[in-house]
């Protein structure tokens, strides 16, 4: 088919025009209509997760400071405060868009709505990215299948793009495609135009300025994306690597390519200028400014080091050695005049590998192994059926490379493999690599459709307006001959009818392979995943859900009214920190001295960012990593004079727990202060009839002590262990079907005290045996009442008869 008879079919470009309108709409509905009654509720906005609520904080502070943003904020953490924003675009954006859209107004209420909307509308723009990357790697048809994906394809892009998700990754997904679509954009153009070195010392503009403008383009996003998150090197990995091995294939072909020079350096030096003025600010300054010049001078390198090797008449064998040695030396010497910053840039790639604490953090999970065991469930949750097929399209991409010579594809196959990579490694990249799948799956899908026979249709298409444009034919006329030239080819052709049938079967097998899965299939709620079930910490089942994209969307916020109550109640029935409210809209300067007005809240570190943003009051530990592990020691300290000292520390007044803290939180608290889980309570699994089993929780002494369990669990009451509620139970070691190791109760006796049981467990000559209850809040054995707690507030929202949140008053400390 001739490519210039194809542009000039109108309809094409009309049809496509009304398509990637029609997604648009559709990305909208979903990401702001299906969420909205969960999100404007009383007349107020309430934020999805929890780093909203930091956002939002400093959005609205920069609304009243704007142009100028906080780097430190006294509110973050007590005692101490924290560094915050060193990557600031976001906030930038954000207070930005709210001054012009209020016309300066810093109402809170206006900033909140705005900044709800951010986060669907910078996910639509990323969806019409995707269609612009997808036009310009295949053709429009697979950019809008990419895009029509993107919109519907559930697990975390779609989840961050939700309305009031307020976050900076939809602004990094965002940031980085449109940086690549420039990026390649400049690397096609400056190949198609065969820019030379001639061309650049000659300063031949004619032929070099839409490259260059498109490099610089993407540079600039790419200085937004620095600006945005330190995961930017990420892309700057890929485009580094890009131009290492596109660089050592031109060199083997006898063409060095100055092209890729003209477009990567302006590309990097962009953004290597945008970054400067925050240098400082960075803690990652060293390793974002070493990696920006590595990848600036790399295809320069590359291009004279492949002229010098030709002109020598060096063989090529020796390219790749010559390489390595020069990678080995400047490592080397690297390592000799900075090895603290070699030692920073190799741990950069530690998201690729995370253990110890942060396997506590959800995001931080190995898709595969969410839960030390290999499982599909996150990936299907994530990414449904294009998980699996993207490994497909990644094999055709290296056939379309290697044998049919698409070099121009080389950078998305790189781009596909590291963020499948990254994502392997953290399910955090799992909107970076949505958008690789989404694009992924729109190439496989028009590849399907090519094979259907669809390029015929359009053949077809095209010699009709040709012979519309001969003159006019009537319709019968037209009927007779293309009878006619049926019969003629009907022995050597398929029928337009017959390929139209088979391109219509095709799409619908795309959609139920593709589309479907990702809107109408179950997946699973997630949660631990023991033998098949899921189960939470007590051991009760976890439903499987369907999950429909409207499902997804529509799920409630983490906060609850619960948790919204009682931090406003906070708020009003608790002295200022600061003497003056309006503090809280202030610029602070470091150093930074605290009033003696000034008091920590102690909570689990989940929920910081809803204590200052709600409350206006001072976390003790904080999402952002501050004091994690003190919480950790503070709520599973075993007595209270251990838990005093830390609080006193800390400077904390007030102490707030919520009923998953001692239930489904704990093994993170027990995690970050230093010990396992199994040292509070085991999972052992009873046998039920049919060979069945069930799993159950069974609680240790040292559970019953730990400051969280007698604070919530009990009030901080004295706790006498009632009638039989002191239990032994003895245990073996047995092997399931699937492999795994587990416990397996054998018997249960119930004392009327520790003693007793004490006593029994020391009669019996072989055999396991523990003491506890399987109820966390029945308690085997005797607690004091503590003293310096005083519960001050109890939700009115329940949860098995516990109040959902408890609010106590510390009065310890002198």
């Amino acid at each position: 088919m001739n490519k210039q008879d194809f542009k000039k079919l109108p309809w094409q470009n009309i049809i496509a025009t009304v398509a990637l309108l029609a997604i648009v709409g559709l990305s909208l509905y979903i990401r702001i209509k299906l969420p909205y009654e969960k999100i404007f509720i009383d007349g107020e906005v309430w934020f999805r997760g929890t780093d909203p609520y930091f956002f939002m904080r400093h959005i609205e502070n920069a609304v009243h400071n704007f142009p100028h943003i906080n780097s430190f904020d006294p509110y973050k953490l007590f005692p101490g405060g924290s560094v915050v924003l060193s990557q600031p675009f976001f906030v930038f954006l954000g207070g930005g868009l709210a001054l012009l859209l209020t016309f300066g107004s810093t109402a809170s209420h206006s900033i909140e709505v705005i900044g709800a909307y951010i986060p669907p509308i910078l996910g639509t723009l990323t969806v019409v990215v995707v269609f612009f990357i997808g036009k310009e790697l295949f053709n429009k048809w697979a950019g809008l299948l990419a895009a029509a994906l993107l919109v519907v394809l559930p697990g975390e892009f779609l989840n961050r793009s939700l309305l009031g998700f307020t976050d900076h990754h939809v602004v990094e997904s965002l940031l980085f495609a449109v940086a690549m679509l420039f990026f390649i954009m400049a690397i096609r153009r400056a190949r198609e135009r065969q820019i030379s070195l001639a061309h650049v010392v000659e300063r031949n503009w004619s032929v070099i300025t839409r490259p260059l403008v498109y490099s610089l383009i993407g540079g600039a996003f790419l200085g937004m994306h620095i600006l945005s998150w330190k995961g930017v090197l990420l892309l700057i990995f890929i485009i580094f690597i890009y131009l290492v091995i596109q660089g050592i294939m031109d060199h083997l072909s006898g063409k060095p390519n100055i092209a890729l020079s003209v477009v990567s350096i302006p590309y990097f030096l962009i953004a290597f200028i945008m970054y400067l003025p925050y240098m400082s600010r960075l803690g990652s300054a060293g390793t974002f400014s070493i990696s920006l010049l590595v990848a600036m001078l790399a295809s320069p390198l590359l291009y004279f080091l492949s002229r010098f090797t030709l002109q020598k008449g060096i063989k090529a064998v020796y390219y790749l050695p010559i390489l390595i040695g020069v990678a080995v030396l400047g490592l080397v010497a690297l390592r000799i005049v900075n090895p603290s910053l070699l030692s920073a840039m190799l741990s950069r790639f530690s998201p690729f590998t995370p253990g110890g604490v942060e396997l506590t953090i959800q995001e931080m999970h190995p898709i595969l192994y969410p839960f030390g065991d290999f499982s599909w469930d996150i990936a299907w949750f994530n990414f449904t059926t294009s998980f699996f097929i993207s490994f497909i399209a990644i094999g055709l991409l290296v056939y379309d490379i290697l044998r049919r010579k698409m070099h121009d594809r080389l950078l998305f196959l790189i781009w596909s493999i590291a963020t499948l990579v990254a994502v392997l490694g953290q399910r955090r990249f799992g909107d970076y690599f949505s958008i690789s799948a989404a694009l992924l799956m729109g190439y496989i899908s028009w590849r399907i459709l090519v094979l259907a026979g669809i390029d015929k249709l359009r053949n077809r298409a095209v010699e009709s307006v040709k012979s519309v444009k001969a003159g006019y034919v009537s319709r019968a006329e037209r009927r007779r001959g293309l009878k006619a030239e049926g019969k003629k080819e009907k022995s050597r052709t398929v029928s337009p009818r017959e390929t139209l049938g088979r391109v219509i079967i095709a799409g619908i097998f795309i959609f139920f392979l593709i589309f479907f899965p990702s809107v109408g299939l179950p997946g699973i709620k997630t949660g631990t995943v023991l033998f098949g079930r899921p189960v939470d910490v007590l051991g009760h089942p976890v439903e499987l859900r369907i999950k429909l994209t409207q499902s997804l969307a529509m799920e409630p916020t983490l906060i609850d009214h619960a948790w919204h109550d009682a931090l406003e109640w906070l708020g009003d029935n608790s002295p200022e920190p600061f003497e003056d409210p309006d503090f809280y809209y202030e610029l602070y300067e470091r150093p930074f001295e605290y009033p003696d007005t000034a008091y920590g809240i102690m909570s689990w570190w989940d929920y910081g960012y809803w204590i200052t943003n709600i409350s206006r009051r001072i976390p003790n530990a904080d999402p952002g990593g501050g004091k994690r592990a003190e919480a950790g020691l503070f709520l599973t300290a075993q007595d209270e004079e251990s838990a005093n000292q830390i609080v006193n520390e800390l400077g904390s007044k007030y102490v707030i727990i919520d009923y998953p803290m001692p239930t489904s939180k704990f093994y993170a608290m027990a995690a970050y202060a230093g010990a396992s889980v199994e040292d509070y309570y085991g999972t052992y699994f009873v046998p039920q009839e049919g060979g069945a089993q069930q799993q159950v929780s069974f609680f240790y002494p040292s559970y019953y002590q730990s400051t969280v369990a007698r604070l919530y669990n009990f009030d901080g009451k004295a706790v006498v262990p009632s009638e039989s509620s002191t239990v032994v139970i003895s245990w073996e070691s047995k092997i399931s079907d699937e492999g795994y190791e587990f416990k397996q109760i054998v018997g249960s006796w119930a004392f009327n005290s520790k003693v007793d049981a004490d006593a029994y467990i020391a009669a019996q000559q072989t055999g396991n045996y523990v003491l506890g209850n399987p109820n966390p809040f029945i308690s085997p054995i005797s607690l004091e009442e503590m003293q310096d707690y005083e519960l001050v507030y109890a939700s009115p929202q329940t949860t098995n008869s516990q109040a959902f949140v408890k609010i106590f008053e510390y009065n310890g400390g002198g």
